[in-house]
């Protein structure tokens, strides 16, 4: 069956002047420092120190269960969320939070902080609806948005489908995965890249607007390729192949087929999935196991596998220095992996579960089952701290990553 309904083409001073006075000057530099410190006050979770912890949405109690709802159209720091999980961003810097327990989709404003409601709080099916905001969304296993901002995706892993949100109209569809939620089993079918998903337990985007899915259950990674926003029907079968994997359990003793082509390797159970600037598309592969596929020999690789957490719960790349964070709920920690350095280093987290106040040294702090994580365009780091009902932010994460060769 194909893979669904597609998405709907998308919808896409200064002047010359006399000399001011001296008085004029200084009134002038005075205003200009005013509006200076006012701007920065009024950016939403602005740290007063670099490496320190700061919440930009979320409040209230603490803890497990502990969450809520409300805050839409107002600061974002103010707002109640409940379990929230993946994030991510687009390029102007919005950030995209699956208020999970909510079953809504939150989106903040990258200058006003502001914080709303963008799918979900409705009563219809998310295959029957068209606004996002009309349905009752499943559980939201995972969050991706593509490099140019028009599509917000959504997977379910419960519902074995990916939805795709248009951010300019607000439509919803089905993107991939059967139209009545019931997984497909495909491991044996040739054209299994149409006939739906089983168990989609990770999304990512590249940044040509590939959308990568990690269909767990059939333990293949698709890739659905960006031409799909310009078709209006269903999906082409040349719109979606499989790019690794041939469906198979990787045997007891075998490495799965490392270093040959990645449509001829085996995985185990399939979770997370993140794709790097160049291309390089990594997936969690059972327990501590982390594989990359290169995007240009089409092979496939261990990466820092070993010493991965033992089912990392999100993962995000930096584009720029290709560090890995990992953020793991087990721990209550969130990791980094920097590309020539043999051991990760912890980035937030003691390890304990807890809640720190804002303002606390990032790697002092106490985190609560963190569930997601992303880079921001402009380089902080952001954790979903799910259990204390939290989005945080560390500022400048790069400037705290350690040397390579220490």
């Amino acid at each position: 069956m194909p893979l669904g309904r597609a998405v709907h083409p998308l919808r896409h001073a200064v002047g010359a002047g006399r000399p001011a006075a001296p008085g004029r000057l200084v009134a002038l530099a005075l205003a200009a420092a005013l509006a200076a410190v006012l701007t920065a006050c009024s950016l939403p979770g602005r740290p007063s120190q670099p490496g320190t912890l700061t919440t930009v949405a979320g409040s209230g109690a603490t803890g497990w269960l502990h969450g809520g709802y409300s805050g839409d159209a107002g600061p974002a720091a103010q707002a109640r969320l409940n379990a929230p999980r993946s994030i991510a961003f687009s390029a102007d810097g919005t950030l995209y939070i699956a208020d999970t327990d909510n079953n809504r989709i939150r989106s903040v404003h990258p200058e006003s902080g502001t914080i709303n409601t963008v799918a979900g709080g409705g009563s219809e099916d998310w295959a029957q609806a068209d606004s996002a905001t009309a349905v009752a969304l499943p559980e939201v296993t995972d969050l991706a948005v593509d490099p140019f901002g028009r599509v917000l995706y959504l997977a379910s892993m419960l519902d074995n489908q990916v939805a795709a949100v248009d951010l300019h109209t607000g439509r919803i569809e089905i993107l991939a995965g059967r139209l009545d939620g019931t997984a497909a089993d495909t491991r044996d079918s040739v054209d299994s890249a149409t006939t739906g998903l089983w168990w989609p337990s990770g999304i990512d985007v590249g940044p040509n607007g590939t959308l990568y899915i990690a269909d767990s259950g059939n333990r293949r990674i698709l890739a659905v390729s960006p031409d799909h926003l310009r078709y209006d029907g269903r999906l082409r079968p040349d719109s979606v192949r499989v790019i690794a994997g041939t469906g198979a359990e990787t045997p007891s003793g075998s490495d799965g087929g490392n270093g040959g082509p990645a449509t001829e390797a085996t995985f185990g159970e399939l979770g997370r999935i993140t794709v790097a600037r160049d291309g390089t598309v990594y997936v969690v592969d059972g327990r501590r196991r982390l594989r990359s596929i290169d995007p240009y020999r089409h092979t496939i690789h261990d990466a820092w596998t070993g010493r991965l957490p033992p089912t990392p719960d999100a993962m995000a790349v930096d584009p720029r220095e290709g560090t890995l964070y990992v953020a793991d709920a087990a721990t209550h920690r969130a990791i980094g992996f920097v590309p020539g350095r043999q051991d990760p280093y912890v980035v937030a987290g003691t390890g304990d579960p807890g809640f720190s106040e804002d303002g606390t040294p990032a790697e002092e702090a106490l985190l609560h089952a963190p569930g997601g994580i992303a880079l921001s365009p402009s380089g902080d780091l952001y954790i979903a701290d799910t259990h204390n009902q939290r989005v945080r932010r560390i500022p400048d994460i790069r400037a705290l990553t350690p040397d390579p060769a220490h």
